[in-house]
């Protein structure tokens, strides 16, 4: 039986089992694999443009867990890029992009070097386990480095079909703003050096071939002494959990009817879908109807259409189904992305999040910093409010006795966010407000989570 079909059945049959081997509890800090160095200069060498053209999509793992209220159908967990399905395509009134084919996608305008998302978005060529040429697809993130690129960790490595061992691919090479009817590679190929996956991530079964574990992060070499992210430019990525977004889907696709030529994207609405959550701790991925995402595209960013920031990458979805189709992304919590980004870029600082308060009459207000390479969402801040003070009307934080909860959308790097709550009554001057902003383990100094306001 096929990997795809057990897959399907053991879906169908309600499994939710935790995954043999894995500890039960949400948080345990997941363990990191690293490939062998590889030759950068080597794979550049053999990704011709003759090879480029006649690379294979990756398969694009079918969906295991939908939604919840969801009816599974014969066919979900398949692959939208098996040749052997007919795409039925995106429903009329659930198309949102302009000028969008069937299945959502619609051309990025030419050149690709004209948008800042158009560079940083990119073709990942490699030899999969048994040597295949195959294809995905990248995005530069910010790092200190300047080196990185994520992906899905099933386009970096998978189980050989004639050894049935685990492998790393080989000959990576990343193209951004790859163009295969015009310049081809307008910014150059750039050969990888290492890569790195969750250590959950085995490529052998259901509980990581379509899960919060398929994701992946890749260092390339230099050109030169120019970086990646000095040539194109990069990514912010945003770290939270699955949620509601409005975002832009970009990538590569190279299943028929696509050939890998054209950089498209997709417009789509997300909603939270389960994910496999031990021992990583993201509690749930984003999934859309919006977009049938094909082959090819896997490891393609997902940006959240009113900043810009990558809110996840492509990990599966299926097309084959009539009205229940669907395309699901990991999102970059702490927990994965996070783990991952510092084994593989050591000197950068992801979460550095900081607060001060200022005070004025019936009001307190906390002014939140991030000094990391992230940006970071849904942060939560808390007031602590002495007796004698509390949360006067017209807040939309939550009181609970002298405790205000509120949240921050999003606080982004170099740009300080804010939110004030009225008060009311009177507290003995030796009684003070302190307030908190919730970090992560990546922080380097929590010392500054806390603030203390002047009395008056």
């Amino acid at each position: 039986m096929s990997r795809r079909r057990i897959l399907l059945v053991l879906a169908v049959a309600g499994t939710a089992l935790t995954p043999p081997g894995l500890a039960a509890d949400a948080g345990d800090v997941p363990q990191v694999d690293a490939s062998p160095v590889m030759d950068p200069r080597r794979a550049v060498e053999y990704w011709t443009a003759s090879n480029q053209s006649h690379a294979d999509a990756a398969d694009l793992p079918g969906h295991t867990a939908p939604p919840p209220g969801a009816e599974r159908t014969p066919g979900m967990g398949r692959s939208p890029g098996t040749r052997s399905g007919v795409g039925r395509g995106v429903p009329d009134g659930s198309r949102l992009t302009p000028g969008g084919d069937v299945n959502g996608y619609a051309r990025v305008a030419r050149p690709y070097g004209g948008s800042a998302a158009s560079r940083a978005t990119g073709r990942l060529f490699l030899l999969d386990a048994d040597g295949g040429r195959r294809s995905c697809t990248g995005a530069v993130v910010r790092s200190a480095g300047g080196l990185l690129v994520a992906t899905a960790a099933h386009c970096v490595y998978g189980v050989s079909r004639r050894t049935g061992q685990g492998t790393w691919s080989s000959n990576l090479a990343f193209v951004p703003a790859y163009d295969g009817q015009g310049k081809g590679a307008p910014y150059g190929a750039w050969g990888v050096r290492r890569v790195w996956k969750p250590h959950a991530y085995t490529g052998a079964g259901m509980w990581d071939w379509d899960s919060v574990y398929d994701i992946a992060l890749v260092e390339v070499g230099k050109r030169g002494s120019a970086t990646l992210q000095d040539t194109v430019g990069a990514f912010t990525p945003m770290r939270g959990r699955a949620g509601r977004y409005t975002v832009v889907s970009m990538g590569y696709p190279s299943d028929p009817p696509y050939d890998g030529s054209h950089q498209l994207w997709c417009l789509g609405r997300t909603t939270v879908t389960p994910g496999y959550i031990r021992p990583m701790g993201t509690s749930g991925r984003l999934h859309t109807v919006n977009c049938h995402l094909y082959g090819g595209n896997s490891g393609g960013p997902w940006l959240d259409r009113s900043t810009g920031l990558l809110v996840g990458v492509l990990s599966s979805g299926a097309g084959d189904v009539p009205g229940d189709g669907y395309s699901v992304a990991n999102p970059l919590g702490a927990e994965g992305y996070g783990v991952l980004v510092r084994q593989a870029d050591p000197g950068g600082v992801y979460d550095a999040l900081s607060v001060k308060g200022t005070r004025s009459p019936g009001r307190v207000t906390a002014t939140v910093r991030m000094g990391g390479l992230m940006a970071a969402a849904q942060v939560p801040v808390t007031f602590r409010l002495p007796r004698g003070l509390s949360l006067a009307p017209g807040s939309s934080c939550a009181a609970v006795r002298q405790r205000v909860a509120c949240t921050i959308a999003v606080v982004r790097p170099g740009s300080p966010a804010r939110v004030s709550i009225p008060i009311k009554g009177r507290a003995p001057a030796h009684r003070k407000i302190t307030v908190s902003v919730t970090s992560t383990s990546l922080d380097p100094n929590p010392r500054d989570n806390t603030h203390t306001f002047p009395n008056r």
